[in-house]
């Protein structure tokens, strides 16, 4: 079985989401083509556990929260594309890891 670049960075975010979460993650081609979406219920509280869950989600290309009687379910996507899973860069800097997103809160909070 041949896989892509955009199914084993899908597999990632599952695997992240499910440890972050404590719930299994479910991962499923989009259904117009063009990419994979990761989706996950909701189980996790706490601020530290929130920033976990945000760090992880930088790594999609979209994420990503709706209900659904009455469970909250995160999703994110990842595209069948150059820079897939980078959360939208093409430098290579967008990896989702948690220093990933302390750079960007800080070059979000010094602006241009």
């Amino acid at each position: 079985m041949r896989t892509t670049r955009s199914f084993d960075l899908a597999g990632i975010l599952a695997r992240r989401l499910a440890g972050v979460t404590g719930a299994r993650a479910r991962v499923r081609r989009r259904p117009e083509g063009g990419g994979y979406r990761v989706e996950v219920p909701l189980g996790c509280s706490g601020e530290a556990a929130h920033r976990e869950l945000l760090a992880v989600l930088a790594g999609a290309d979209r994420f990503g929260h709706r209900s659904c009687a009455g469970a909250q379910l995160i999703w994110a996507e990842v595209d069948d594309r150059p820079g897939a899973g980078t959360g939208g860069r093409t430098d290579g800097r967008g990896d989702g890891g948690p220093e990933q997103a302390g750079r960007d809160q800080e070059s979000e909070e010094r602006g241009p």
